[in-house]
């Protein structure tokens, strides 16, 4: 019985968990949903608010953009919190 809880245990240890919803600061992303559109990753979530927004990143020139209201896009800009920083970093190695 130990040996197949110790199997059962290395098993569910040894296979790494790939996150589909992840949190950043306020912001839940959904990497499953993840696509790529021309040369961004796009990648749909929902704010504080439980509004949706989407996220873009270009990983080559390591920038990042956003829709606000309305669903309009934002201009491309560096990363300005650790929060988008980290968004960069984790669609870029993602996808």
């Amino acid at each position: 019985m130990n040996r197949i809880l110790f199997l059962v245990v290395a098993l569910w240890t040894a296979v790494p968990a790939i996150a589909e919803t992840r949190k950043y600061g306020p912001l839940t992303l959904d990497f499953e949903r993840a696509q790529k559109m021309g040369n961004s990753i796009v990648v749909p979530g929902i704010n504080p608010q439980k509004q949706p927004l989407f996220i873009a990143v270009l990983c080559a020139e390591r920038l990042f953009n956003f829709t606000g209201a309305g669903s309009k896009w934002n201009d491309w800009n560096e990363p300005a919190t650790i929060y988008e920083a980290k968004i960069i970093a984790d669609v870029c190695n993602f996808i």
